[in-house]
């Protein structure tokens, strides 16, 4: 027996149980011996998973843990562990040899540095195999190429003599890469039905889940190098409402790829070479594909719907943007809802009306129809405001009472809609309730 039963009768006697009987102790020295023959054995187990030969106190220690008893204190330090014997008349004791501690010495060390709290974030390492190209990932190289991450892994790159092979790879099946160059030369294609079949298919195919990653990227990388060409800004429009409305992508974790590329296409400066060609059409649909962004992911992003609009806010209130962004700005509000029309556009709009006055006296053609444009934005924006109230009664519209709160101009063109009567009463409506004390 390796516990024996004396060592069992003088821990009993230190806490008051003399006199234990012989078979009790002998019982206990038994059981007490097994029970340290699990607790090394499972301190046994968590050196070997540390990969050392030498078993420590924070083994032990570990292994009481797990057994849900507290462990031993006052034992794990970095020196080892002496034990001094002293010989007495019936076995000799062995003791650990307390160290004596100067407490001077002690006080006047300097105190450690703070330890720093732990941060915690989260974001997509990967999704369906594919790595999303944030921050916090290692980004791939050439990135801004449009060619598959396939590609781009399986070749080396060499730079002053050295072969560098990109670390992040993804290997796609030579179905999908047909499938890809095809798609994206369709695509690029003058014929419209080729190019439409190849849209037909980004929305309805199964299997192409993989690729997912890349038509995004293609979006962006289109967006950005083509941002004067109109068609081609049509197609990356086309192609990112495809594969969102396509029920068999989970197109989920890309939102934060997809949403720049529609903002570019909805508050750029200029979309086309020649002022004559219709740029607002492109800029009203960036605006629908953001709207219905918001509504089917705004419950996973809670802040996705504010950033919006607190982008296009800024667009809307800065004087030195020139008006097709104003316009951008103001339909991509009025698509968010009616909410955003009563908070962010309508205390606004007499002060914006003021500034589409002074354009519209300046003597540039062009200039005037933008700014007929933006007013025409705001009256839909004013429109919308109206449907969003069922049981408004029109009255006999005040002028001067709309005017407060429109401006002049926009005022009268509030009055010379069919639905201006309407119209005036929503604004009216809208006022009241943005002075009620209960808001």
């Amino acid at each position: 027996m390796i516990y024996s039963k004396n060592t069992i009768k003088n821990i009993a006697e230190s806490i008051g149980l003399p006199k234990l009987k012989d078979g009790i102790t002998t019982a206990m020295a038994q059981d007490v011996e097994y029970r340290l023959h699990e607790v090394i054995g499972e301190a046994a187990k968590f050196m070997q998973h540390s990969k050392r030969t030498k078993l420590t106190v924070a083994d032990v220690n570990s292994a009481l843990r797990v057994r849900n008893i507290e462990p031993i204190y006052g034992f794990e330090t970095g020196r080892p562990v002496k034990f001094h014997k002293a010989a007495t008349a019936l076995e000799d004791v062995f003791y650990v040899d307390d160290e004596q501690i100067d407490l001077d010495t002690l006080l006047e060390e300097p105190l450690p540095s703070v330890p720093l709290e732990v941060v915690y974030t989260a974001h997509w390492l990967a999704i369906e195999g594919v790595q999303p190209q944030i921050q916090q990932n290692p980004a791939p190289g050439d990135e801004d190429s449009g060619e598959p991450a396939a590609k781009r892994a399986a070749r080396v790159q060499r730079s002053d003599g050295v072969e560098t092979i990109p670390l992040v790879k993804h290997v796609l099946s030579k179905e999908l890469q047909l499938y890809y160059e095809c798609v994206t030369e369709s695509l690029a294609s003058a014929d419209p039905v080729v190019k439409s079949t190849a849209l037909e298919s980004l929305s309805v195919d199964a299997g192409i889940h993989q690729l997912v990653t890349y038509f995004v990227q293609y979006i962006a990388v289109t967006v950005k190098n083509n941002l004067h060409s109109l068609e081609v800004l049509r197609t990356a429009m086309a192609v990112a409402r495809a594969i969102r409305r396509n029920p068999n992508l989970f197109i989920e974790p890309y939102m934060h790829q997809l949403v720049p590329s529609l903002l570019t296409c909805l508050v750029s400066k200029r979309l086309c070479e020649s002022y004559a060609e219709d740029h607002w059409s492109l800029r009203d649909g960036a605006a629908e594909q953001i709207a219905e962004i918001c509504q089917s992911f705004g419950q996973s992003y809670h802040t996705l719907k504010t950033r919006i609009a607190r982008t296009l806010l800024r667009a809307f209130l800065d004087p030195t943007k020139p008006l097709t962004t104003h316009y951008g700005a103001i339909v991509g509000l009025t698509k968010l809802g009616v909410g955003m029309v009563k908070v962010l556009v309508l205390p606004n709009v007499k002060a914006y009306a003021a500034l589409l006055d002074v354009e519209l006296e300046k003597d540039n053609p062009q200039l005037a129809s933008d700014a007929r444009r933006c007013q025409a934005a705001l009256l839909g924006a004013l429109r919308a405001l109206a449907d969003s109230y069922d049981d408004l009664e029109p009255a006999a519209p005040q002028r001067t009472r709309l005017a407060e709160t429109v401006g002049s101009s926009l005022a009268d063109a509030v009055l010379a809609d069919a639905d201006g009567a309407r119209i005036a009463a929503a604004v009216a409506a809208a006022g009241r309730e943005a002075r009620s004390p209960g808001l």
